[in-house]
């Protein structure tokens, strides 16, 4: 069973089509970059992925849920992590861990055990009791990312997680999310910096609504001559008949 399934996925808003009739699978355990324009539609699809969205027609499986008929079965079964919001910056460090795994529904002594583990993890002992917003911008995504796993979802959703954080904390993010990878878990990325598609086992490049791309790195590389994903991403992108 895929972790992702679409078949003809579409969204409408009015005569809008924000996503035109998209058909892709993902791989259990599969780091999935989903690339595309603003405007292209990635964000869309990405909310009827996470059953945040109901589609206007085709269909979409996540964890083996339908998103349109089973959407809060997909969302137990998934992580979320927006660059936007993922933590609450007047709750402490501990706070949030201790919040999150009981949205998650983890008993009090599996939070605790999760948050001893994290804390480790991530070199963040002393500052469990520092408030989030007091944090550096990267320490922040790390632990936004840790939170986001800490009941050991299948699929992990990341829309553009490592926006404004510096090359050094953006390498450190990808190690986690490459440990995620090993333990199993299917990571779904949205980015704007295409050296990180680099990372991802496949990559689909979305414009104006549609996937005008879908390989490994290297394959599409090849396909266009290009000598780096960026050139991939501005050979697609310049045909775009729709903005931001």
């Amino acid at each position: 069973m895929y972790a992702i399934k679409t078949d003809q996925l579409t969204k409408r808003f009015g005569s809008f089509t924000a996503v035109d009739h998209i058909s892709f699978t993902v791989e259990r355990g599969e780091i999935f970059g989903f690339l595309g324009a603003n405007g292209a539609g990635k964000t869309t699809a990405m909310r009827m992925l996470c059953g945040l969205s109901v589609p206007t027609s085709g269909q979409a499986s996540v964890a083996g849920f339908d998103v349109a008929k089973q959407s809060e079965q997909v969302k137990r079964h998934i992580g979320y992590m927006s660059q936007k919001f993922s933590l609450y910056g007047d709750l402490k460090v501990w706070e949030n861990i201790r919040l999150f795994g009981g949205i998650y529904g983890l008993s009090k002594a599996r939070i605790q055990e999760k948050m001893d583990e994290l804390l480790h993890t991530l070199h963040l002992e002393e500052e469990r009791n520092s408030l989030v917003n007091t944090l550096p911008l990267g320490w922040k995504q790390k632990l936004a990312f840790s939170v986001a796993i800490l009941h050991e979802p299948q699929i992990v959703f990341l829309d553009e997680p490592t926006g404004g954080v510096d090359p050094v904390t953006r390498r450190q993010f990808w190690e986690l999310i490459y440990q995620a990878a090993e333990r199993g878990i299917t990571v779904f990325v949205t980015t704007h910096y295409m050296d990180e598609a680099e990372y991802c086992n496949r990559v689909s490049i979305m414009v104006d609504g549609q996937i005008r791309a879908l390989d490994k790195p290297s394959v599409l590389k090849a396909s266009f001559g290009a000598n780096s994903m960026n050139e991939v991403f501005q050979a697609l992108a310049r045909n775009a008949k729709r903005g931001e």
